[in-house]
């Protein structure tokens, strides 16, 4: 279940707001818009002067001009991915073993019943597991269900 709550930013960035799965800032969503826009019309705009009454018809050079506008929008997207930098931080790798990990398996073990031992699982999953650094946590995890007494 997601929240549709917009969030308030930290900072002087104003209301957060979710866009195809990406959180962007609404102040500077609208700045975006209109920045694009402007550049996307008059790229638009002066083709259509300057380049369409060389065409050999009116609809090839209207066809062009609206090129040009097209052109325009990759140009105003440009200028708005370096005038407003992303918000967010990627980490790539999170370290083994956090609180919140073992919160998750906590939870799994409530409310789906024991997960097993990663010994019994067939070797295939478990290479794929220790690809993607789940097998040390299972593992550990395991170890330390079995020292606190709490057991399979």
């Amino acid at each position: 279940m997601t929240d549709r709550t917009p969030a308030r930013a930290a900072g002087t960035e104003g209301q957060l707001a979710e866009i195809w799965g990406d959180v962007v800032s609404r102040p500077q969503l609208g700045k975006a818009i209109l920045i694009g826009a402007a550049v996307s019309l008059a790229v638009y705009g002066i083709a259509l002067e300057t380049i369409a009454p060389l065409a050999a018809t009116p609809a090839i050079g209207k066809a062009v001009a609206m090129l040009a506008g097209i052109i325009g929008c990759i140009i105003g997207g440009a200028i708005c991915a370096r005038a407003f930098r992303p918000k967010r931080v990627v980490v790539e790798e999170v370290p083994t073993g956090a609180m919140w990990q073992t919160e998750v398996l906590d939870q799994l073990v409530q409310e789906g019943g024991p997960i097993g031992k990663v010994e019994d699982l067939p070797a295939s999953v478990a290479g794929e597991m220790k690809e993607v650094g789940l097998y040390d946590l299972f593992r550990d995890y395991e170890r330390n269900r079995a020292r606190s007494g709490e057991g399979n």
